[in-house]
């Protein structure tokens, strides 16, 4: 698993995403979407503050085009990175550039005024994110403010936690609305499907209180590339609810600075792990349609 950001060293540069290369025999769903990814672009247009946790490769959203076009992917769900902060003009930009196909989730503040949410509302956001790895947004306990905040609009409250650290029930409480959870909830394989922590998620799963991505196995299993080891969990998670899972490539894999990952085998393994068409069309398309578009 990826260590948390130590706040005393400088901020590694990120390798760049590997070229797509096509995946015989797929054939994802119309209106297939990729639930989490990012966009970077040159900071003399976009900027990046001191503080953050790495520095990212240039991926803009024409580089993200080329491996939706490669892989059949018709829609996605931009989400704003730490490296950004609070500033969401670069995820807005983007929404713009496809605003049928795209929707984001962005970072804000707790207190950003009323007027500031409903325009990005109108942009195309359905969501805000808390991110406990990296700094560069607002802290967990923000989150019953911020619940308060954005449930008029319809939204949720993402997070990128380590299952193993929180109690996902309390959380689940201060927002006071279903949260979605990012990378398995960063899980912690070792322990196997019966640890207590992934029980919690699955209960929270199994009463419509969250969701939860399959995504970033690379996150979840560190060195290894045995992704394999992640199956059992998927299987709980698809027994449970398949109708509160989410798939994402996470691409570009940022945080990567010795191999990243290829994702020609995020898709062949999300195949084995999502083996018929009407999983598939679930997860990939009606899940995403109900959370990110229906409002």
């Amino acid at each position: 698993m990826i260590s948390p950001w130590p706040p005393d060293t400088a901020p590694n540069t990120c390798l760049p995403p590997l070229p797509p290369t096509a995946v015989p025999g797929i054939a994802l769903p119309p209106l297939a979407c990729d639930s989490h990814c990012h966009v970077f672009a040159p900071q003399a247009r976009y900027p990046l503050p001191a503080e953050r946790s790495y520095t990212p490769a240039i991926a803009t959203l024409d580089d993200y085009r080329l491996l939706r076009c490669t892989y059949g992917i018709e829609r996605a769900v931009l989400v704003q990175p730490s490296v950004y902060g609070t500033d969401n003009s670069l995820l807005l930009d983007s929404l713009a550039d496809e605003p049928e196909r795209l929707r984001a989730i962005a970072v804000v503040p707790p207190d950003l005024p009323e007027g500031e949410l409903a325009a990005l509302d109108r942009a195309g956001v359905r969501g805000v994110r808390i991110n406990r790895r990296n700094p560069g947004g607002p802290p967990l306990s923000a989150i019953g403010e911020l619940g308060r905040r954005i449930a008029p609009f319809g939204w949720h409250v993402q997070l990128l936690v380590e299952i193993e650290r929180v109690d996902l029930d309390d959380i689940h409480r201060a927002a006071g609305m279903p949260l979605v959870v990012d990378h398995f909830g960063l899980l912690d394989p070792a322990k196997g499907p019966d640890a207590p922590a992934f029980r919690r998620l699955l209960r929270l799963l199994e009463a419509g209180l969250c969701w939860v991505k399959l995504s970033a196995p690379h996150r979840v299993c560190g060195s290894t590339v045995d992704y394999e080891i992640l199956s059992p969990f998927v299987a709980r998670l698809v027994a449970a609810r398949p109708d509160r899972l989410l798939w994402a490539t996470d691409w570009p894999h940022t945080e990567c600075y010795e191999r990243v990952p290829e994702d020609a085998g995020l898709f062949t393994l999300m195949l084995r792990w999502l083996p018929s068409e009407s999983l598939r069309r679930q997860i990939l398309v009606d899940n995403p349609t109900r959370l990110h578009w229906s409002s």
